[in-house]
């Protein structure tokens, strides 16, 4: 059945739909613990569904993160019919196969099917390991390149035609001796074109051997690939599509390759709706007629402050076209007079420039300034322009408010030449426009409410169609050791909970200094609190924890590694460690090789312990039927001689499985992952469970071996086997790492000495409220503060044993105040906190108990914030115009809801942006 569209619009002021990583996405149904939208009519679906995208990438129907009901598989699943045999790679991969067993240095060929965008790639690259001897093809500036050295000098040659137009092209390489042919011929014309080069000096043969490799689309990033020797190929990777590979006639599937990253079946070349340039460059597309009522819109993102965003020109007249040429006319005269129309939108030193020229009188222009906001940041920005009825156009930037301007008349406009990131030569010379070339990522370009189709583009240069590099900065760093209170300042109540991190792989990002100590550098006892403490409660007792167990979680990337020496794993490996988790997922352990081809991997999934391995020739996994998420302590060992592998949980429940294809040695990096990955460490090969586990680990015990083939002196074979010793209190590498409460509940705990960063930036504005729990153990401490620069701010504390509740607009600090009974908040219990800012009155409703304050000034009523959101305290040398306390809250925190417009966001404290002396999602459940 043909697809059938069908489209609606929502309000005009409304524009981006907040959705980020951290969304779910439900598959034919939703949750019953879901709250679903209004709009949203049902929540089942029975039936079938095939090969399932979204935005043109797959979603794996079986590599869910989250099941109910009766879901299975179906009989049958409708197919692509050309997908068979057909890759596509996604610009950051590349994938290795073994050289042909037949080999003739003297002669060889190459022949695949491509078909691609892409500007300048590595199509494919082989080489000798002293990289005398290489051959590689590539695009460079959309041009098929040859490069082939024998030992005694380069060959190399370039197509005259550019073949990156998106259509199915057959490349054909055949070298006999120094003398290699490329042919590349268009399958839908026809047309074809042979260059020919010969390579130089008197050496003749391509001396591959045997165990060497032959890559496609791009090569890794270690050893001799880094590719420092030959500087005649391209590092860049392939974005396209592949099929049909032979090498030597020998024919090859990148799937079926035991090293690959970044390649997924079929080809998905059509319906494009991105663009990137990273060197000058424009693409162009068809006109519009930009009549009243025309609404366009875009999204881009950049970290240049200026260039062109987008370019539509009409066509000038021939009488305007001599009085250009003639030098009566002033510049600013023939502008006015040209009768040539165009929408310009452009970045200008940090400012968004809209400019419209209808053909008649002045262009009309709106401004967006740079000092209301970076637009250049690398983040993703939205732009609406609109044209309305009586002769003015509006301008809308994100969501902000629209800024107009007026037009001469409200005649349609002509606009035959659409261009984005840039202009073609000749159009900067005809029309006496300069071409500011665009850096950066445009995408979903839409007119009255229509996709823009990038992939049939009328010319383009430079343009990474269907590509886009994510450039937006990473979230805020946790705070690095050397940020933190010298050591000999620090509390010593309770547990040292401040996570740091620690040195470790390449794969961290900053690694701080070495001898920096880590969160779990000394296991944690309870310890008398110290009475110098003023404002400790009486009744106040020290969290006690637990010694040698340590708390994960904390962050999605929390972990510890310990370097171990690979080769003793190879035959044999035995895995044992204690865990106390209440989750239902994360991940426990982790081993691999450098492209995961070979890895160990422990997780949690629905509550089950499950370990997955392979050794080279396909993975096995499979899971102990058996629930440990019940915050006990469980014992967890895996056992693997060779193929054979044993998981075994509490000594009594066990799950046995044997590796595909006699596949019997692990080849991993010696570095074991324990809680979770660290940042930017990815593995495809283990499902979505890549998140730390929510839980406490200790007693890790990790030993290797070999095992003799030849029976000993008992008749079997002997056996060698090695401790590491793993030593949890001195990993390797630690980074976001706890300590382990001796009973725990739900909530996140505030050690006192900290604070947490949970939004980068929030607009208070008119109205908002806060809604919290919280137990505490000190008479002062602030609870969440947000404050501008100048007065603007609000904040919740406790001060001397009372909750204050400030919100200043600007004119003056307004304050509800509540002062609880008896013990106050010393009592050890938790207490509900609701704090209302309405306009110029605020309400405190605390323990259902309430309270309210209001300003004369009821003319000042916005609070102008567009600042962080602090929780529990906030760092040194941040201004709080809204809080009279610095001290940090100590105690325990749970269920912060913020609402604005209807609209609540949840705080997750283990995804906030900064944290210092606080762990997130355990709560010690004796009195803080």
């Amino acid at each position: 059945m043909m697809p059938t569209p069908a489209s609606a619009n929502s309000p005009t002021t409304f524009t981006i739909l907040d959705v980020d990583q951290n969304a779910y996405l439900f598959v034919g149904g939703i949750l019953g613990t879901v709250k679903k939208a209004d709009a949203v009519r049902t929540n089942t679906f029975t039936g079938c569904m095939g090969e399932t995208f979204l935005d043109g990438k797959p979603i794996g129907l079986w590599n869910y993160r989250e099941r109910q009901g009766d879901c299975k598989g179906c009989v049958v699943s409708p197919q692509q019919s050309d997908v068979e045999g057909t890759v596509q790679l996604d610009g950051e991969g590349y994938a290795a196969v073994g050289r042909p067993t037949r080999w003739n240095p003297n002669v060889s060929s190459v022949t695949f099917k491509f078909r691609t965008f892409s500007s300048e790639s590595l199509l494919m690259y082989l080489a000798t390991e002293d990289m005398k001897d290489f051959m590689s093809l590539e695009l460079s500036e959309g041009k098929v390149k040859v490069n082939f050295d024998l030992g005694s000098g380069v060959g190399s040659a370039l197509s005259a035609s550019r073949h990156n137009d998106g259509q199915w092209k057959s490349l054909t390489m055949s070298r006999n001796k120094k003398q290699a042919t490329v042919t590349v011929v268009d399958i839908d014309s026809g047309a074809e074109e042979r260059i020919v080069t010969t390579s130089q000096g008197a050496a003749t043969g391509l001396n591959l051997k045997e165990h060497q490799k032959i890559y496609f689309g791009g090569m890794p990033t270690i050893g001799n690939y880094s590719m420092t020797a030959r500087s005649e190929v391209t590092l860049k990777r392939y974005a396209g599509c592949l099929r049909e590979i032979e090498v030597s006639r020998t024919p090859y599937s990148l799937l079926s390759s035991s090293d690959y990253t970044g390649v997924t079946k079929g080809c998905n070349a059509e319906n494009l709706y991105t663009v990137s340039f990273s060197k000058p460059g424009y693409m162009e597309l068809g006109g519009l007629s930009l009549v009243v009522g025309t609404e366009i819109s875009l999204s881009f993102s950049t970290l240049a402050d200026t260039g062109t965003i987008l370019l539509a020109v009409g066509g000038a007249s021939p009488v305007i076209k001599q009085a250009r040429n003639s030098n009566l006319l002033s510049t600013k005269r023939r502008r006015r007079q040209s009768g040539e129309p165009y929408l310009s939108v452009m970045l200008n030193k940090g400012s968004l420039e809209v400019l419209m020229f209808t053909g008649s009188h002045s262009p009309r222009r709106v401004i967006r300034r740079a000092e209301q906001g970076a637009l250049n940041d690398g983040r993703e920005h939205s732009l609406r322009i609109e044209r309305q009825p009586g002769r003015s156009f509006a301008v809308q930037v994100d969501e902000e408010a629209k800024r107009e301007a007026a037009l001469p008349n409200d005649q349609p406009v002509s606009l035959k030449r659409v261009f984005l990131g840039g202009i073609p030569a000749e159009v900067e010379q005809t029309s006496n426009r300069a071409n500011i070339p665009f850096q950066g990522c445009i995408w979903n370009l839409m007119v009255n409410a229509v996709l823009s189709d990038f992939s049939l583009p009328v010319s383009f240069e430079n343009a990474e169609i269907g590509q886009c590099p994510n450039i937006a900065p990473p979230p805020a760093p946790l705070p690095l050791p050397e940020e933190e209170e010298p050591e000999e300042e620090k509390e010593v109540l309770g547990p040292p909970l401040t996570p740091t991190p620690a040195p470790g792989p390449p794969a961290e990002a900053t690694p701080p200094p070495a001898a920096t100590p880590t969160a779990a550098a000394a296991p944690p006892t309870a310890k008398t609190e110290p009475s110098a403490d003023l404002d400790s409660c009486a009744s106040a007792v020290a969290p006690a924890a637990l010694e040698k167990a340590y708390q994960f979680g904390l962050t999605k990337n929390s972990h510890m590694s310990f370097a171990f020496e690979d080769a003793k794993v190879r035959e044999r490996l035995i895995l044992e460690f204690d865990l106390r988790t209440k989750e239902e997922s994360g991940l426990v352990l982790y081993m691999a090789r450098i492209n995961h081809a070979d890895f160990v991997t422990i997780q949690i999934k629905d509550g089950q312990v499950c370990l997955g391995y392979d050794l080279g020739h396909g993975n096995i996994s499979g899971c102990v039927p058996f629930s440990i998420n019940d915050g006990s302590w469980h014992k967890i060992r895996v056992s693997r001689v060779k193929q054979r592998g044993l998981l075994m949980v509490d000594g009594r429940y066990s799950k046995q499985m044997i590796s595909p294809k006699k596949a019997d040695l692990l080849d991993v990096v010696g570095l074991l992952y324990v809680g979770g990955l660290p940042t930017k460490y990815t593995s495809k090969r283990i499902g979505p469970i890549l998140y730390s586990i929510n839980g406490c680990i200790r007693n890790m015990k990790m030993v290797g071996g070999a095992v003799s083939a030849k029976p000993g002196a008992t008749g079997r074979a002997d056996a060698v086997i090695e401790d590491f010793k793993l030593d949890m209190a001195t990993p390797s590498s630690s980074h976001m790492v706890g300590s382990c409460f001796v009973a725990t509940e739900t909530g996140t705990y505030f050690e006192g000495t900290g604070f947490l960063k949970a939004v980068s930036s929030y607009r208070v504005g008119l109205d908002v409220s806060i809604a919290l729990e919280f137990r505490t153990s000190r008479t002062n401490g602030v609870l969440l503060g947000i404050s501008n620069q100048a007065n603007d701010g609000l904040g919740l504390e406790i001060v001397e044993g009372k909750l204050l509740f400030h919100v200043d607009n600007g004119a003056g600090r307004i304050t509800a105040e509540h002062v609880p009974e008896g013990e106050g908040f010393c009592d050890g219990q938790w207490h509900s906190v609701t704090a209302k800012k309405l306009r110029h009155r605020v309400e405190l409703v605390v323990d259902e108990k309430q309270s309210q304050s209001e300003s004369p000034n009821a003319r000042s009523n916005t609070c102008d914030t567009n600042d962080p959101i602090y929780v529990g305290g906030y760092p040194g040398g941040v201004r709080q115009a809204a809080l009279s306390t610095s001290t940090s809250f100590r105690g325990c925190m749970r269920n912060l809801k913020i609402t604005k417009a209807s609209k609540t966001m949840e705080v997750q404290f283990d995804k906030a942006l900064e944290i210092k002396g606080v762990q997130p999602l355990s709560c010690p459940a004796a009195a803080a």
